[in-house]
């Protein structure tokens, strides 16, 4: 009997569904195999279904008398709420500082922006480098170049990072802030592929994430299609509109500003003014099914989450969700909380700036269920990531 032998597109159709761990074994099946799996058109058919299944990535950190050292973490959400806890790998690959990096930037259709740096006998910052990382092909780049203005470092911790992609282009990103003069913030591109830093528009606005330096999770921008989203403090004239919400264009790399919902304003000014002193929960942006949010404390009992039904359309705000910190149990006596929404399904993590806990509010079923409490995770960190065959380089 002669054996059975499956058209190319049908064989294409399978592997396409396969994860990503055997299609790297199956390479070495053949010249023509290891060629339709390393094809561009073939990695973006794979990475489209994959994201069907997407998972999610935390960051652990271990304190040592320097600083911390970050490993990266995948993991699922129905896994979470069957433990209620995530177990650190035995697997010391997903460690960065083998990899010569301390920090994850952010992640994207399966690559991972890590960052870098060396110090000097004084514990300064003697240089600063990128790299990305693909943790499912197990491939790494090289290490990238810094931004620098006038030939200078600036001090590493006033570096703010953010990753990105540009789907028109096929191009990876990174976003480099600082903050500048008379509250503005100072931005530079990175465009993988020609490794040029490139100086942008300053933005008038002092984006929140620059407020807090020690921890550049708090308040990370927010990737959406092909733009980048913070949260920011406005410094023009008018004092009844304390925050504004920037939008970073990547493929033309230009920005919008627009308010968050008008309904939400006078709260936001109680809020910011009053969470240093009080227990409230400060203001954040967010992406939850597909949209930009915005969430805000009212009255020091609830959180509301209002949607931007058009991206880019400040009059098309309309209310998500509405919660009480009761409901979830959550205690505000010990200071104000910063969230970090991520939403996975019907399920929502959020996250508060302690980092020693999350909830997990199914919003369909109202169900709410508290995570054990693990000094090693990094709660506020948790992201989407999606294994891909996406090359580094």
């Amino acid at each position: 009997m002669s054996s059975a032998v499956f058209p190319d597109d049908i064989i294409v159709e399978i592997l396409s569904w396969l994860t990503v761990n055997p299609l790297v074994k199956m390479k070495c099946v053949s010249k023509s195999w290891n060629t339709l799996i390393s094809d561009p058109n073939f990695i973006k058919t794979h990475l489209s279904r994959s994201a069907r299944h997407s998972q999610s990535y935390i960051v652990s950190y271990t304190n040592s008398n320097k600083d911390s050292e970050d490993s990266f973490i995948p993991f699922s959400i129905s896994g979470l709420l069957e433990n209620l806890s995530i177990n650190l790998p035995d697997d010391t690959y997903y460690r960065l500082i083998d990899k010569d990096c301390c920090h994850v930037v952010g992640c994207c259709n399966g690559l991972v922006c890590l960052l870098g740096h060396s110090l000097t006998e004084d514990n300064g910052v003697d240089e600063m480098w990128l790299r990305i990382w693909n943790p499912a092909t197990r491939t790494i780049s090289n290490k990238l170049g810094y931004p620098r203005d006038d030939d200078k470092i600036y001090e590493w911790k006033s570096w703010q990072f953010t990753f990105g992609y540009v789907n028109s282009t096929d191009t990876y990103k990174v976003v480099a802030l600082h903050p500048g003069s008379d509250m503005t913030t100072k931005v530079h591109v990175l465009s993988f592929g020609n490794n040029i830093w490139k100086n942008i528009q300053t933005i008038p606005a002092r984006l929140l994430q620059l407020f807090s330096c020690n921890n550049n999770r708090l308040y990370a921008g927010v990737h959406l299609d092909c733009t980048i989203n913070w949260l920011a403090i406005n410094c023009n004239d008018n004092p009844a509109i304390l925050f504004v919400i920037i939008s970073l264009n990547l493929a033309t790399e230009t920005y919008t500003q627009f308010q968050p919902p008008p309904d939400s304003l006078e709260e936001l000014s109680r809020t910011w003014v009053c969470s240093v002193t009080e227990s409230r929960a400060r203001p954040g942006v967010c992406v939850l099914k597909d949209s930009l949010c915005f969430y805000h404390d009212f009255e020091k009992t609830e959180l509301v989450i209002w949607k931007m039904t058009k991206f880019g359309d400040e009059n098309s705000w309309t209310q998500f969700l509405r919660f009480s910190y009761h409901s979830l149990q959550m205690n505000l006596k010990n200071g104000f909380l910063i969230f970090n929404l991520y939403e996975n399904g019907d399920t929502l993590v959020c996250a508060n700036h302690r980092q020693d806990l999350a909830y997990l509010y199914n919003w369909r079923n109202n169900r709410v269920v508290k995570t054990g409490v693990n000094q090693m995770i990094c709660w506020f960190s948790v992201n989407h990531y999606v294994e891909s065959l996406v090359p580094t380089s």
